[in-house]
């Protein structure tokens, strides 16, 4: 009995670990310290979302390649307290910022979801 109890305990804790969140790289070579930011703007409306894996651009600076395969790059909003990983897939919500080719991610924490 004991050791089913024992079981059935490690099981739930390693089940439970699995739903934890994974830590974000705030370092010098992660998504966050390559992200064009706007210019101190409030967070917005979400118009439109966005589904996709994390990812450089051609400069290396962090875009969204989407599910079709269209690197879109990214504008983070300065109220966004949100934060994404490469190669990491999310949800990100906000506006087109001048064209479709570049998604402004100003919807906030909120609108940025992990996959």
């Amino acid at each position: 009995m004991r050791r089913a109890i024992t079981i059935l305990g490690l099981a739930i804790l390693l089940a439970g670990c699995g739903l934890a969140p994974m830590p974000h790289d705030s370092s010098p070579s992660g998504a966050m310290a390559h992200m064009a930011r706007d210019l101190g703007w409030d967070n917005c409306l979400v118009e439109v979302w966005v589904t996709g894996v994390i990812v450089p651009d051609s400069a290396g600076h962090a875009a969204i390649r989407d599910d079709h395969g269209v690197v879109r790059s990214l504008t983070w909003g300065s109220s966004n307290t949100g934060a994404v990983d490469w190669n990491r897939s999310y949800r990100i919500g906000g506006r087109w910022f001048n064209t479709s080719d570049n998604l402004w991610a100003c919807g906030g924490a909120g609108a940025v979801i992990p996959l």
